[in-house]
Order: C-alpha cells, then structure tokens, then sequence
C-alpha cells in the first residue's frame, strides 16, 4: 500500500511540471478556397522562462513548420494560417514550442511538442 501511494505522490507531482496544450482547431473544416487553414493553440508551462515573450510556437504538418503568431491581449496563445497537403481530407499535425530557460550562469534552449491532433477537410 505504502508502494502505491507513493506511486500515485510522484505521478501527481510529475502532472503539475508538465507543459499543456489546449488545441482550439476545430477537427472538421469546410474546404478553403486558398488552401489555408486556421490553427489556434493555447500553451503553458511551469518552467522558468517558457511564458516569456521569447517563445517560438510553431503548427508541425508532416515535416513543415509553420510560424504562428502570438494572439495580441490573451496570454499563451498563438495562431497561424497553414496549407494542407494536397488531396487528402485526414490530415496529422501537432504544435511545438522552442523556448529558453535559465541555468546555472547561462541560458538553455528547450523545445515541447504537443499530443498529435488531425483536421479533416472534405475533398471532392
């Protein structure tokens, strides 16, 4: 029992350090007659430097990463317009957050990747 308990300290404590993201795209969108879509995330992080105006968010569509741009008066949320690959209508992405922290005498680069997320868009 004490095993457990323990068990379950460290894995309560280990939730409370990790980063989060809220993905705010919607999982169904109609068909865009330019070929971009929105996404949106929200991102916090309890690591020293990770909310600082430094930090880099980007939308990941196969192996492309697309800048997205903070959300001006809401805090840790970023948007951006990206394509899809053409012809297909189920498509993977996640976020990723490249960001510095502060060491002992120096400055750490650090990058988080979010769960994986899909759109589906319909195609003809």
């Amino acid at each position: 029992m004490k095993a457990f308990v323990a068990l379950v300290a460290v894995g309560l404590i280990a939730a409370g350090c990790a980063p989060t993201s809220l993905n705010l795209t919607p999982s169904h969108a109609p068909a865009s007659t330019n070929g971009f879509y929105a996404f949106e995330v929200q991102w916090d992080s309890p690591r020293r430097g990770a909310n600082s105006p430094d930090v880099k968010a980007y939308v990941v569509i196969e192996t492309n990463l697309y800048p997205m741009t903070r959300i001006a008066n809401t805090p840790n949320r970023w948007e951006a317009l990206a394509p899809l690959p053409p012809g297909r209508s189920y498509v993977p992405y996640h976020f990723k957050f490249d960001y510095r922290y502060p060491e002992l005498r120096k400055e750490a680069m650090a990058s988080d990747l979010s769960d994986e997320y899909h759109i589906v868009v319909p195609r003809d």
